[in-house]
């Protein structure tokens, strides 16, 4: 079978990296960023920001987490202008005027994504605690990078909410997020049938929002896929009686080693954790007994 060739784009964000300035700020840490916000860098203008990050970057290494190859990558943040930041990111939420989100990394002794953003959500290191989980939802995508990537979305999101919201317990004292669980009805949870379907439609993303102005772990596709991969999670702990942290390490190494996707990689998880295939795909009783379990 002939297969018809792609047409080439230019990667705008490496040629980005490519005339970019590097900044060590410790050993776990690493920033790309252009000669001009590299002024702003030296002049301790993001001195706020960094310091979060390194609290975060602390918080995610101090769960032990063993990565493919004994590897010990080094998380780095690609800081882009922001007039061009939606163009270099590949920013799906056009209207937006800051932002950050996972891209390709280029630097080989990082992981395999970087976290990109917007230098004027850098310029402001103040944070809530919904800021604070962000940040870290963030991070998460660049450690389950290691093990997968450019797969399905929810349990790509449902991943980056479990690290700081179950494995870090922000849940506990995010009680915001956590109150707003405990009122949602059976009805407002989608099982992973409906969030492969959403995904397919190209809706995942852009799904309602329970609460307006709040980040993404108030919309109802990233609860529902983070209930998804917390309940995952959890039977992961009590059939192997496995901490919260091994358990996080189970299930990314499962990802990993099962090469599936879709309903497939349900249906693998179903089978080791002994659930009916059918009952992870299309219900949501395990979800709702998180819920229940707040």
């Amino acid at each position: 079978m002939k297969v018809k060739a792609k047409k080439y784009k230019v990667d705008k964000m490496k040629k980005y990296i490519e005339v970019s300035e590097l900044r060590m700020v410790s050993k776990d840490l690493r920033i790309r960023l252009s000669k001009e916000l590299a002024k702003k860098y030296d002049a301790g203008v993001y001195e706020s920001a960094i310091k979060n990050l390194k609290k975060d970057i602390k918080q995610i290494i101090g769960l032990g987490l063993k990565y493919p190859g004994r590897a010990k990558p080094v998380f780095y943040v690609y800081l882009v202008p922001d007039d061009n930041f939606i163009e270099l990111l590949s920013f799906p939420y056009k209207t937006w005027k800051s932002g950050g989100r996972p891209v390709s990394s280029y630097d080989l002794d990082g992981f395999n994504q970087a976290y990109g953003l917007s230098q004027n959500i850098f310029i402001n290191g103040a944070r809530n605690i919904m800021r604070e989980v962000n940040d870290i939802h963030e991070l998460a995508h660049l450690v389950h990078s290691q093990f997968f990537y450019n797969i399905d979305s929810y349990i790509c999101e449902g991943f980056a909410e479990v690290l700081p919201l179950y494995a870090m317990d922000y849940e506990d004292k995010f009680d915001e997020h956590c109150d707003l669980l405990k009122k949602l009805k059976v009805e407002q949870i989608y099982s992973a049938k409906e969030l492969l379907a959403m995904e397919k439609e190209d809706y995942f993303y852009n799904g309602k929002t329970i609460i307006s102005n709040k980040s993404c772990s108030f919309r109802l596709p990233y609860i529902s896929s983070y209930l998804f991969v917390r309940a995952c999670i959890e039977k992961i702990g009590i059939k192997f009686n496995f901490s919260k942290q091994e358990s996080v390490q189970k299930f990314l190494e499962i990802v990993k080693d099962s090469h599936c996707i879709n309903e497939w990689l349900v249906y693998t998880f179903a089978d080791i954790l002994d659930v009916s295939r059918d009952e992870l795909l299309c219900g949501k009783k395990l979800q709702f007994e998180v819920i229940v379990g707040l």
